[in-house]
């Protein structure tokens, strides 16, 4: 059994949509003989590498696939080899349109994107996304479909042993790609502060490709590992007692980063500096420690077992059934 896997890009960085598709292909090998093919596609190669190809998984992030996020070469060239081939398409709607005020330029462009949307729904045989709000969003486009709705896993690893907190040095973990690290030293340097004071943190890890300048009134110690191996990662996770991410709580099971949290049971922290005014209420997010909390164990614990409902081999059987019902 073997399987075109489309995605916007391959690591490195080891972070995103890539990482995933890779972690994936891993896991589809290994529990279910699935082998996996990789293809970053661009308009003029994207017909000749899916012509021998009978089952495909698009990995849909519009923005990934076009400046404007509006692929529709994209779309259009899976019509033709769906035509032609008769083939299967699963998609998993990572992103799929943006949302904005009138002054920029996703406002209007949300239209185009939410038709391409649609029409990639219609083109497909098996759907996914990771959250429930998008399954709600693309339900009410295209009533009646069938969507499976699994929140990302990590993709540094997933111990089965995990020391309690209290046997972890009191280090804070700040992973994850450089616009991510660099906005939450920008934008939330208080609160990286704050946590660390009230949770006695004495060094924070910085992991990642550069993110440019840091916050400099943090009380601990900022260490510079630059980009590691999943493994190191792994490791350090496994060490450290809590993990820092800027992103809006409501989306948080798409954030591969807390997934890597939750996986290592790292106490997992998460701040965001602007609320989202979203037009459709999205389910309650994952725990997380917030400011005045003193159940750090049970919170992290809580996180892990929330974690362990889709973990890789949950994505690895969801997919297999889809590819191969």
């Amino acid at each position: 059994m073997r399987v075109v896997q489309i995605v916007p890009s391959l690591p490195p960085p080891h972070e995103g949509v890539g990482s995933f598709a890779v972690a994936l292909a891993e896991a589809l090998s290994a529990g279910f003989g699935i082998e996996s093919r990789f293809l970053v596609p661009s308009p003029g190669t994207l017909s000749d590498t899916l012509a021998e190809a009978t089952t495909v998984l698009l990995h849909y992030a519009n923005y990934g696939y076009a400046p404007r996020g509006c692929p529709s070469w994209l779309i259009g060239k899976l019509a033709q080899w769906k035509a032609r081939s008769q083939g299967r398409l699963v998609t998993l709607f990572h992103e799929f349109h943006a949302m904005g005020p009138p002054w920029r330029s996703s406002f209007w462009l949300s239209p185009v994107q939410r038709r391409l949307a649609m029409a990639l729904m219609h083109l497909s045989d098996g759907l996914a996304t990771t959250l429930e709000l998008h399954k709600r969003i693309l339900l009410g486009w295209v009533p009646g479909r069938e969507i499976a709705v699994l929140p990302v896993f990590s993709t540094v690893g997933e111990p089965a042993e995990t020391p309690p907190l209290a046997a972890r040095a009191r280090r804070l973990v700040l992973f994850g790609g450089p616009g991510t690290r660099a906005r939450a030293y920008r934008e939330l340097g208080p609160a990286i502060a704050l946590a660390c004071r009230a949770l006695g943190i004495e060094e924070i890890l910085d992991i990642g490709p550069d993110g440019g300048p840091q916050a400099s009134d943090l009380p601990a110690q900022v260490c510079r590992l630059g980009p590691l191996p999943s493994e190191k990662v792994s490791e350090l996770l496994a060490g450290s007692l809590a993990g820092f991410i800027g992103y809006p709580t409501p989306f948080l099971a798409k954030s591969t980063i807390f997934a890597a949290y939750c996986a290592h049971r790292v106490l997992p922290i998460c701040a965001w500096p602007r609320p989202r005014r979203d037009t459709l209420p999205a389910e309650p997010p994952p725990p997380f420690w917030t400011p005045g909390d003193d159940a750090l164990q049970e919170i992290a614990d809580r996180a892990h077992a929330w974690y362990g409902g889709h973990d890789v081999g949950h994505h690895a059987a969801t997919y297999g059934g889809l590819l191969f019902p």
